[in-house]
């Protein structure tokens, strides 16, 4: 018999699970979706007898990994076992195993998706003072980042309470990364997708402040702000051997000019190498030419960028001028991230 939720799927990646996630997928299960699935993260041997208990239940299904993963591969593990069924589904809502979901949010999520079943649907906190600091703090920044280098506006970047429709799910399983960096990645590809992503508020319940959470905040940030993290690598490295050709030329040759004029080209395309084939990973031989035409006309746009406003403060003091450069090309190393990202190395 066909139900409002017999054409969903609950998917819940779990590593070294507790009592919650018996109790929760006990009381999911009066509901009559299509599956719940549950994977396994390569847990351990302590966490089997919740397994076990869970694979009596009635239409849930067990995927297990033999050793840990991290949770993106979780949950890739879970959409490509359903993306492989012959079942007919409208899509997927992805849940966490440590109880911090309410059932009637999950519901509520459910029965969102009867209007807006080619949306994606996140359930979304409100962080007041209930939330613990280290989810309070890690979304903020991951918010504010999101906005400003891909103008996507999310109340609440890290929630693990997702309805992703059908037509999605062979997109994400060719995107990278097996940690908790796989979730930020989901919402760029949602974005390039051109899909609607519709935002449901939600109680989130922390049991004993969210310590049972895998999530390490250092880590596991470093993970998400990767790419961010090799730009300003590159950048730095660059900046570097621009200063050295300077001053090595600096020596031999009597013009500044030509010696700023020379050390920037050399630092330039060393530059366009990193970032084309370590920071974005777009090395395709196809687009060479295109991506190049697009580094030298953003390259030369911020350059005259730089000179044109940093000249407006001519005449003022040198405390002054000084902290002007740094903020003006700070925002303009910024621009330069959003559009290398988004417009020049974007291969999809």
């Amino acid at each position: 018999m066909n139900t409002p939720f017999s054409s969903l799927a609950i998917l819940i990646p779990a590593f070294n699970p507790n009592q919650n996630i018996l109790d929760l997928v006990l009381d999911l299960s009066y509901f009559k979706w299509n599956e719940i699935i549950v994977v396994n993260d390569g847990s351990s041997k302590e966490s089997q007898i919740f397994f076990d208990k869970l694979n009596k239940i009635e239409n849930v299904h067990i995927l297990t990994h033999p050793s840990n993963q991290g949770k993106g591969a979780a949950l890739k593990t879970g959409i490509d076992y359903l993306n492989s069924k012959l079942t007919e589904l409208d899509g997927l809502i992805t849940v966490d195993s440590d109880g911090q979901h309410l059932v009637k949010d999950i519901e509520k999520i459910a029965r969102e998706v009867k209007n807006r079943k080619n949306d994606v649907i996140f359930g979304v906190r409100s962080f007041d003072e209930s939330i613990p600091f280290r989810s309070k703090f890690g979304n903020k920044i991951t918010k504010y980042l999101l906005y400003i280098f891909n103008g996507i506006s999310l109340d609440d970047t890290q929630t693990g309470l997702r309805y992703l429709p059908i037509s999605i799910f062979d997109e994400f399983l060719k995107l990278p990364g097996n940690k908790y960096e796989f979730e930020l990645e989901c919402i760029f590809a949602i974005k390039k997708l051109g899909y609607n992503i519709t935002q449901i508020q939600i109680k989130t319940v922390y049991i004993n402040d969210n310590k049972d959470s895998h999530f390490r905040p250092l880590i596991d940030s470093a993970r998400i702000y990767l790419v961010f993290i090799r730009f300003s690598f590159s950048s730095f490295l660059c900046f570097g051997l621009d200063i050295t050709i300077f001053a090595f030329l600096l020596s031999y040759l009597e013009s500044i000019l030509y010696a700023t004029f020379i050390a920037r080209i050399v630092s330039g395309i060393f530059n366009f190498y990193l970032n084309r084939n370590f920071v974005f990973q777009a090395n395709k031989k196809n687009r060479l030419i295109k991506e190049s035409i697009g580094y030298i006309a953003l390259w030369s746009t911020l350059l005259i960028l730089s000179g044109v406003i940093v000249s407006s403060s001519q005449g003022s003091p040198a405390y002054i001028i000084i902290p002007f450069k740094i903020i003006v090309d700070l925002m303009l190393f910024l621009v330069a991230f959003y559009v290398q990202k988004n417009i020049i190395f974007n291969t999809k």
